[in-house]
């Protein structure tokens, strides 16, 4: 506390005043005394009294200021300085630089540049024009201005620009359920919103895990310790993967050195965490660990460590699940976005090409900010960050960023003016531009087609692409991008080979667009007996079928080149032998005449069905129809396409 130090060295002077002002100096020295043993609401009082009692006891009335502001009342302490300020212009060249301090806490990035600047211009006069105070005051001007001033200064410019774009919206903080006298910290949200885990640190230090539950989204919570594993020790941090199922968080622990903490993984089953495994120990280092993100499709995980070889105190790491489902080695993410100071709280959009995070090493507002990052595929490496600004940074403390399943609505952690006591939980409404493209998630189930039976821990390929399994119950996840379709492969030595391309809208994620997959079994046919007569024939099983679907841009018939990956994928494993029948139905969504959506579907139709001819499959096998507009999707992107059945012998 420089500004205490400051004005304590002088008490004993001050009060040396007339003897007209011995009550009010009585006052101060009970204020001066309560500051120093840390009871600032009690100097307060104190210091108010010796105000009322000498109006012109202009120490009295500085060090009142110093009391409000370490009681967070900034427009008081700013009423005292500028009373100051007023009555003796000279009395202390350091009061500009509190008060410019002042406005800039106070969200007044305009007013502070002010009096910054009337600061360093009082720099040209010598000490003495302020008296014993100049004298005295030197010292701690000189660490200032060396040392503090220069970032006080960027970080009201960065805030007064901010102030001519808004990067976020509907700032509020959560209720007195979440938030508490303590810190509250690192939230992290279900998809659906009726849900959330974050971090609590008591007044020992202790951090444990939280959890909070409402029946409803708009609801209030109802609170819990969470997980078996709470202790004396810090637990917490934790990352939920998009699948709802998975779970990273941080343990605690006394050893030797002194104390670890790492990164352990667990899977969410009946509202219990399960199955809890310590990661691997070249991602857990022997020193900090802690801060797991995880990328929407779980293959990418990112976290803080202060492990040896970094650029600072505490680096952000990424890691990449390979395809036998262990971790690379970690790798540092660079210079872009770790400093010489701290880095931690890593979040990633669903699309895993913005990354957010804090720093405290990166020009910012105040003491933490929150920063983001785009992933550059040119240089393959994260892009300088950049302050995501004012509302959701300030002068105060920011940490913990987290956004929603449908990407706009945040989370975060303060201990800025207003709040319930420490760090509390805020939300807010991010700007488009600041979030990552569009994702849909895509959860199904593997199943027998017949018996309905689970088929766990089945390979699901999505053509051309990146392979994900089924878990326990069978279920599969995928990130997938809207507005196309996703063929999936899926190859069982049990049943026929399954392939499928599916139509993926835009959702909103609080439940995943569910599509499943039933396979089916070959016909098995047993031995008859050569000493029996022989049976009568069986009828000649339907021919099997096969099915793609392909979307079209608005008001167009060519095919684009996604979609045209798509459909040779899918003929690449087709016999033009064993081809029956082609029928190619086009549609258009509801806008245009009826006339011009019955032509448009049709050229559609006719160019999937000039590209089937260009694969090797007769003209006379293919049957084209244009069906026109299509009406009653809620989606009118998923109107806009050409089904293809094909009827196999």
């Amino acid at each position: 506390m420089p500004i205490l130090l400051l004005l304590f060295v002088n008490g004993g002077v001050f009060a040396q005043e007339a003897a007209a002002r011995e009550r009010a100096v009585a006052a101060f020295d009970q204020g001066v005394q309560q500051l120093l043993d840390g009871h600032p609401k009690r100097a307060e009082k104190s210091l108010r009294q010796a105000v009322s009692r000498d109006p012109a006891f202009l120490p009295a009335r500085r060090l009142l200021g110093v009391a409000c502001d370490l009681n967070d009342n900034y427009a008081e302490a700013l009423e005292a300085y500028l009373e100051v300020i007023r009555l003796d212009s000279s009395f202390s060249r350091l009061l500009y630089y509190h008060v410019g301090d002042l406005y800039l806490r106070a969200g007044e990035p305009r007013r502070a540049l002010d009096y910054f600047a009337r600061f360093q211009q009082l720099q040209n006069s010598p000490p003495g024009t302020f008296g014993l105070n100049g004298e005295q005051e030197a010292g701690t001007e000189a660490n200032i201005l060396e040392a503090t001033l220069g970032q006080r200064i960027l970080a009201a410019q960065i805030l007064s620009d901010s102030l001519n774009y808004v990067n976020a919206t509907d700032l509020s903080r959560l209720g007195d359920e979440i938030n508490t006298r303590f810190n509250d910290y690192f939230p992290f949200f279900t998809n659906d919103l009726t849900g959330v885990l974050f971090t609590r640190q008591g007044s020992d230090g202790d951090e444990d895990l939280i959890r909070g539950k409402r029946r409803r989204q708009d609801g209030d919570y109802s609170t819990e310790r969470f997980g078996n594993f709470n202790t004396q020790q810090p637990e917490g941090m934790c990352s939920l993967v998009r699948d709802g199922e998975t779970i990273f968080f941080t343990l605690c622990h006394e050893v030797e050195s002194g104390g670890s903490c790492d990164i352990h993984s667990g899977v969410l089953i009946d509202g219990r965490i399960e199955q809890i495994v310590k990661l691997p120990d070249y991602l857990n280092s022997s020193t900090w660990d802690s801060q797991a993100a995880i990328s929407c499709d779980g293959r990418q995980l990112l976290f803080a460590s202060t492990r040896p070889g970094g650029i600072g105190g505490s680096d952000l790491y990424s890691s990449t699940r390979l395809d036998d489902g262990s971790w690379s080695e970690p790798v540092n993410l660079g210079a872009g976005v770790n400093t010489p100071e701290d880095e931690e709280a890593p979040f990633l959009s669903n699309d895993g090409e913005t990354l957010y995070f804090s720093s405290m090493g990166h020009s910012g507002l105040g003491d933490q900010d929150i920063y983001f990052s785009r992933w550059d595929p040119r240089s393959e490496r994260w892009a300088p960050a950049i302050n995501l600004g004012p509302p959701i940074n300030s002068p105060a403390r920011e940490l913990g960023f987290h956004l929603s399943a449908e990407g706009r609505t945040g989370y975060f952690a303060s201990d800025r003016p207003g709040g319930k006591g420490g760090l509390d939980i805020y939300r807010f409404t991010l700007n488009e531009e600041l979030t990552g493209r569009e994702v849909t998630y895509v959860s199904g189930y593997v199943t027998d087609s017949l018996t309905g039976v689970p088929i766990t821990e089945q390979e699901v390929l999505v053509t051309g692409g990146d392979v994900f399994r089924t878990n326990y119950a069978g279920r599969f996840f995928i990130c997938a991008p809207p507005d196309r379709g996703l063929p999936l492969e899926v190859d069982h030595s049990n049943y026929l080979p399954y392939q499928h391309s599916f139509p993926i809208p835009s959702w909103d994620n609080r439940q995943p667009y569910r599509i499943d997959l039933r396979l089916a079994k070959p016909e098995i046919r047993a031995a008859v007996p050569a000493a029996e007569p022989p049976k009568p024939a069986a009828p000649e099983p339907a021919p099997a079928a096969q099915e793609v679907q392909l979307l079209f841009a608005f008001e167009s018939y060519a095919l684009e080149d996604d979609q045209r990956e798509v459909l040779h994928r899918f003929l690449d494993h087709l016999d033009p032998d064993r081809v029956q029948m082609v029928t190619i139905s086009g549609y258009t969504d509801e806008t245009g005449t009826s006339e011009y959506n019955l032509t448009l579907s049709r050229r559609r139709a006719e160019t999937v069905a000039a590209l089937l001819r260009n694969r090797g499959i007769p003209e006379a096998k293919i049957q084209v129809e244009g069906k026109g507009e299509l009406p009653g999707q809620r989606d009118r992107k998923m109107n806009r396409k050409v089904d293809i059945r094909i009827e196999l012998r």
